[in-house]
């Protein structure tokens, strides 16, 4: 059952604001409703079974195992949405400017749930948790200006949302999972805590690299620490801890680096985000473009966590490993080649992911000819698309796309996001 409502006053035309000749739209909104969500597997409230082969003797006979435990209790997500609109147009309606506040409760998601290991499944869906998105739209349209041969208008919109897990299963204030966008990075790299976001990228915090003056060396040429400097425990290799080696920061205090130590290193939703349009016309001339903002978000830049670090030797490896550290460069940026904990996931690969982005560019000519039965409008234009992208994340598109195979930990991965082509064409608008 998901009911909504609408209600809308416009005030303008109350008798009270007719003197008010500057304002020329004044209307309030106000809408709630809830809409449902069941994007999950079918048959999840079923039993279902498998069928497998086993060999007995010399034969094989076919069994049925389980394939899941039912959940007959499951049902849809309902979203409860509750929102109040402004809409204000001034001067003839050359200047109008729309505001949108909203609150979006999410209840009853559609969430594994883990299982004891007795029950021989690792997780269940149910229907546990809730998600709040609230937030503030603005949008801003404007006649700047208007003559009898030329007239120049701009549209601006920017939102603000925040995000913010109210509830998971009963007992819990957090859950880590795997984003997965390599078999070989085995842990936790996302994680969802009450009271947060989602989008909260999971690791160590990075801490430099460990140099020759964080040691002594024996007489038989063994490293050794000195005190107070934090001991990376994770580092394994067959000849200890030594310079050219990752640190990490210690977030408890023990002086060891253990997975205690991994906490928040990004967010992977943006502060606020929109565009820009601007559109003039002269007499047969036009020409728009317009600009795309996302500000205040990070990237988990999986491709260069791949990229960097691998021990095979076989692999192409990005410039920037040309940089490690070695006996003669004392990089405090780059580990050694075999200065990293293999399928660590660290803040020294999470980036900043604003941009601004010059999305659209368009320049046309309408040729004035005279209508006739057939020919009523002729234009001519030329368009480039993604010309231009101010950003300083270094990879190959800063707008990366949420991968919904991996769910909440898929909010920005990069994990060889393909590259956006800038594109030029030329067109013509025939009219008959």
């Amino acid at each position: 059952f998901f009911p909504s409502f609408s209600a809308a006053w416009r005030v303008s035309e109350e008798a009270f604001m007719r003197d008010l000749d500057f304002i020329s739209n004044f209307k309030v909104r106000l809408g709630w409703g809830i809409v449902g969500n069941d994007r999950i597997s079918n048959y999840l409230s079923l039993d279902l079974y498998q069928n497998n082969k086993y060999g007995i003797g010399n034969s094989a006979v076919t069994v049925l195992t389980p394939k899941q435990i039912k959940n007959q209790n499951l049902k849809w997500e309902g979203s409860s949405s509750v929102n109040l609109g402004i809409d204000l147009g001034f001067f003839a309606n050359r200047l109008n400017f729309t505001a949108d506040f909203f609150i979006k409760d999410t209840k009853d998601l559609l969430l594994a749930q883990e299982l004891a290991h007795v029950t021989g499944f690792n997780t269940q869906y149910q229907n546990i948790g809730k998600i709040r998105n609230s937030g503030i739209e603005l949008s801003l349209s404007t006649t700047n200006i208007q003559t009898k041969s030329f007239t120049w208008n701009t549209n601006l919109n920017i939102s603000f949302i925040r995000n913010e897990l109210r509830a998971l299963e009963s007992g819990a204030n957090y859950k880590t999972t795997r984003s997965g966008f390599d078999s070989n990075f085995t842990q936790d790299d996302y994680i969802a805590m009450v009271g947060s976001s989602l989008g909260l990228i999971y690791g160590y915090e990075f801490d430099g690299i460990y140099q020759y003056s964080d040691f002594y060396k024996t007489p038989d040429n063994k490293w050794v620490l000195k005190e107070g400097i934090t001991n990376n425990t994770r580092y394994t290799d067959a000849d200890g801890l030594k310079p050219g080696v990752v640190k990490y920061k210690d977030q408890n205090g023990d002086g060891i680096i253990t997975t205690d130590d991994r906490t928040v290193i990004g967010n992977a939703l943006p502060k606020w985000y929109g565009g820009i349009t601007n559109t003039l016309n002269y007499k047969g001339i036009d020409f728009s473009f317009m600009f795309q903002f996302n500000y205040g978000n990070d990237i988990y830049n999986a491709t260069r966590l791949y990229a960097t670090q691998t021990r095979s030797g076989r692999r192409n490896m990005m410039a920037e490993v040309a940089d490690r550290w070695s006996e003669t460069n004392a990089s405090n940026k780059v580990p050694s080649a075999k200065g990293y904990i293999t399928n660590d996931v660290y803040s020294r690969f999470v980036e900043d992911g604003s941009f601004l982005r010059l999305k659209n560019i368009t320049l046309g000519y309408t040729i004035p000819i005279k209508p006739s039965q057939y020919l009523s409008k002729l234009r001519v234009y030329v368009t480039a698309q993604q010309l231009a992208t101010f950003t300083k994340y270094p990879g190959m598109n800063p707008e990366i796309a949420m991968n919904e195979d991996m769910g909440w930990s898929g909010l920005g991965v990069d994990r060889t996001t393909y590259p956006v082509p800038r594109t030029f064409s030329i067109g013509c608008n025939i009219s008959f």
